[in-house]
């Protein structure tokens, strides 16, 4: 199971067995039994139980799929083209994830002129939600907030993805970089609004586009 940080009233997220995402604000005492202390660890902001499970330098899994919107993603070839890229996974359970979309929609139109290529990963196969009802959420999403997603977005049925990476925790954002590793990655859901968001996102962009090979015209 993927937790998530936050969830939407009315919709319900699993708890789950073994990771537990805490916010910074929480005392020690909130940290549920089944923990040891030495298992949890400070990262982007957050506290992640079990932290082992997705570190800098891991291997991310070169795969092809269709996005959603038919985009066809091929990463092992981006990777090897020079681009840098930026994983995003999410839930539509998660608002914290949601809150993400316009930053990231941004982010892809700043940094396209550099290669930037976002890649939105969606984790609620396990739910059996389906591609159209992903596609019908974004696509409110995208007139909520008036903005045009322009990446493509994986639904990840089997959620593969994330459990290759060993991500157990909602939002996970990972910048790849040029020998298909985590270059780092952010996870933070407590943001104080959305000029917070935009900062620490186009932080983790800047280290891709920083360390991806300088393409060719």
């Amino acid at each position: 199971m993927i937790s998530g940080s936050s969830r939407w009233a009315g919709g319900g997220l699993r708890a789950a067995a073994l990771v537990t995402a805490l916010c910074l604000s929480l005392a020690p005492a909130a940290v549920p039994a089944r923990a040891e202390a030495g298992s949890v660890t400070h990262y982007s902001g957050v506290y992640v139980m079990d932290p082992s499970q997705i570190r800098i330098g891991t291997r991310v899994p070169a795969f092809k799929a269709r996005g959603i919107f038919g985009k066809e993603v091929d990463l092992e070839a981006l990777v090897q083209s020079g681009r840098p890229v930026i994983l995003a996974f999410w839930s539509r359970y998660c608002k914290a994830c949601v809150e993400k979309f316009s930053a990231l929609v941004a982010m892809q139109t700043k940094y396209e002129p550099q290669g930037l290529q976002v890649i939105s990963v969606n984790t609620d196969g396990e739910y059996r939600d389906g591609e159209s009802t992903i596609r019908e959420f974004l696509g409110t999403i995208e007139s909520q907030r008036k903005i045009k997603i322009n990446f493509p977005v994986i639904y990840d049925e089997k959620n593969w993805i994330p459990y290759a990476l060993g991500i157990n925790f909602l939002p996970t954002i990972i910048a790849v970089d040029a020998q298909g590793r985590v270059l780092d990655f952010y996870q933070k859901f407590d943001e104080a609004g959305e000029a917070e968001i935009l900062a620490g996102i186009e932080a983790l962009v800047l280290k891709a586009v920083a360390t991806a090979p300088r393409r060719t015209p």
